[in-house]
C-alpha cells in the first residue's frame, strides 16, 4: 500500500532549515518563549467536515502521535466537551512544502484521553511525517505570570515562507500570551492571558526556548464576556450663546441596551499531562524506523 509522507519539512534541504534558524532568532527578539524550528515544523493546518483549525504531532517512545482538540471532529466548542465514542476519525492536514494548497488525507485511530477533556490522540496507520524534529512535552516547571506563544492557523489561514531555490513552507501564525491560572477541573485548565483567535483550536502552547522549550497545553478556546453593542453616549445639547436658525437636535430614541459576547482575552488550554497519559496508557502510535 502507498503511504504518503510529509517529505518537504522533515528533510528539508539546508536552506530551508538555514532559513528556520533565521527565523528561530527574528522570533527570539524580546521574547522569552520564542518557538523553535522543530515545534514550526510539526504544526500544521487540520480540517475536518465541519471545522478547520490546527494539528501538531509529537514523538513518545519512538512512535508518532498527533494532537488535537477534541471539538474540531465533535463540534462541541464550550464545555461539556464529552467523550469521542467513535475508534477513528479522519482529517486533511495542509502539505506545508508543496506547491499550492496540497491537502492529504489520514484516517487516524483515536485515543481519548478522558471525558470532557478537550483533547484527542490520534494515531495514524503509518508515520506521516520522515525524520522529524524532536518535540518536549510537560508542563513541569511553567509559573505563574510567565511567558508563553501559541502557534495555530487563525480563521483557516497561515502565511508562507520563502527560501533559497524557491522553496516555500506553509507556516503557523505566533501570538504571545501570559500564564494567568491553573485550574483543577477536567485534568487541569490552564488559563492564559492573551488574545485567541478562530483557527488556533489544538495550537500547542509553549514555554521557554531553545533545548528547554516544551509544549505544556492545547488550545481549546477563549473565555467571551458581554460587551455593548452602541456604547451610550450622552446628547450634545444645543448651542445658547448665539442666536442659530438650526432646530434643536433630535432627542435619542429610547431603545434597549443591546450586547453581544467578546473576546475577553483568557484563553482555555488543556494540559499536555492528559494526552501524555493516554499515550503511555495506549502505546499504538506507529514506530519510526531507526535512522
Amino acid at each position: 500500500m502507498k503511504t504518503t509522507r510529509f517529505r518537504a519539512m522533515a528533510s528539508a534541504p539546508a536552506g530551508v532549515l538555514l532559513g528556520l534558524t533565521l527565523l528561530r532568532a527574528a522570533f527570539a527578539m524580546g521574547q522569552s518563549a520564542q518557538p523553535t524550528s522543530n515545534i514550526l515544523s510539526r504544526t500544521f493546518m487540520a480540517q475536518t467536515t465541519s471545522d478547520r483549525g490546527t494539528i501538531f504531532s509529537i514523538d513518545v517512545d519512538s512512535r508518532e502521535y498527533w494532537i488535537t482538540a477534541k471539538h474540531l471532529l465533535t463540534g462541541a466548542k464550550h464545555p461539556p466537551y464529552g467523550s469521542y465514542l467513535n475508534p477513528s476519525a479522519t482529517l486533511d492536514i495542509l502539505n506545508p512544502g508543496a506547491e499550492g494548497q496540497q491537502w492529504i488525507t489520514v484516517t487516524f485511530s483515536v485515543i481519548d484521553p478522558g471525558k470532557n477533556i478537550d483533547i484527542l490522540v490520534l494515531a495514524a496507520p503509518h508515520t506521516v511525517l520522515d525524520k522529524p524534529f524532536p518535540v518536549y512535552t510537560g508542563s513541569k516547571g511553567v509559573q505563574m505570570g510567565g511567558e508563553c506563544e501559541f502557534l495555530g492557523f487563525p480563521y483557516g489561514g497561515g502565511w508562507r515562507a520563502s527560501f533559497e531555490k524557491g522553496k516555500s513552507i506553509w507556516f503557523p501564525y505566533v501570538k504571545h500570551c501570559f500564564v494567568s491560572a491553573l485550574l483543577p477541573e477536567g485534568g487541569k485548565i490552564w488559563v492564559l492571558d492573551g488574545i485567541n483567535n478562530g483557527g488556533f483550536s489544538s495550537g500547542p502552547v509553549l514555554y521557554n526556548t531553545g533545548p528547554q522549550q516544551t509544549v505544556f497545553a492545547v488550545i481549546s478556546g477563549y473565555q467571551t464576556e458581554p460587551a455593548d453593542v452602541i456604547p451610550e453616549t450622552p446628547a450634545i445639547p444645543a448651542p445658547t450663546g448665539l442666536p442659530t436658525n438650526q432646530a434643536t437636535p433630535p432627542k435619542a430614541e429610547a431603545h434597549g441596551k443591546e450586547t453581544v459576547n467578546v473576546n475577553s482575552g483568557f484563553i482555555i488550554a488543556f494540559d499536555i499531562n492528559s494526552a501524555m497519559d493516554a499515550i503511555h496508557a495506549h502505546p499504538i502510535g506507529p514506530l519510526r524506523s531507526a535512522q
